[in-house]
């Protein structure tokens, strides 16, 4: 019995090609990160400073490549809806807090740009304090994330030092920016305003 076979259009074949390579692309990011200078910027704001890269936000990562089924943000120059730094997740504030040193606090971090499906993941807050980091559990109500209670202590002889507090979810992917704090010892620092009234 014989067969015959007929060539197929050329537009039929550019048509499968070209189908194949947008489903390629429509999955996950394949590169590998020696390919991507982009995978080498950590933070949203300073992916999409860099007009080649974009940041896919439910990977949070930054890539030159297509993000997949996951929210992308575009540099401001790209005519897209989501296009620059104002649609990152980031702290929304950074008005510096001061604490009494030696009592404990829950520290709080106003963020913005939260998407839905961040709400149902873990939250975490790292802070960093006397060159050390730690890491706390925490809950997000609303726009606002509250960091687990702990002592805030000042260890050096200096009447205040700075720490920072970063926002994570996801377990370790985190929000741009942080919030500033000091900690003040109220044995060397009476007039401090924390130790006065015991507020932040």
């Amino acid at each position: 019995m014989f067969y015959r076979y007929k060539m197929l259009h050329p537009k039929i074949v550019v048509l499968i090609l070209s189908s194949s390579v947008l489903s390629c692309l429509a999955g996950d990011i394949v590169i590998t990160s020696k390919e991507d200078h982009c995978r080498t910027f950590t933070s949203c704001s300073s992916c999409i400073s860099k007009n080649t890269c974009t940041w896919c936000v439910t990977k949070s990562l930054c890539t030159k490549q297509l993000c997949g089924n996951d929210n992308v943000i575009y540099p401001p120059q790209i005519p897209a809806l989501m296009s620059g730094p104002d649609f990152c997740p980031r702290v929304a504030e950074a008005k510096e807090l001061t604490f009494a040193s030696g009592r404990k606090d829950i520290i709080t971090v106003k963020i913005t740009q939260i998407y839905l499906y961040m709400a149902f993941t873990p939250w975490k807050c790292e802070i960093n304090l006397n060159g050390e980091d730690v890491v706390l559990q925490a809950v997000l109500i609303g726009d606002t994330v509250y960091c687990e209670s702990f002592e805030i202590t000042n260890k050096s002889e200096n009447p205040y030092i700075e720490g920072n507090v970063k926002v994570l979810w996801n377990y370790n992917k985190a929000f741009d920016g942080s919030l500033p704090f000091k900690v003040c010892r109220c044995d060397l620092e009476p007039n401090c305003d924390a130790c006065k009234n015991g507020e932040k």
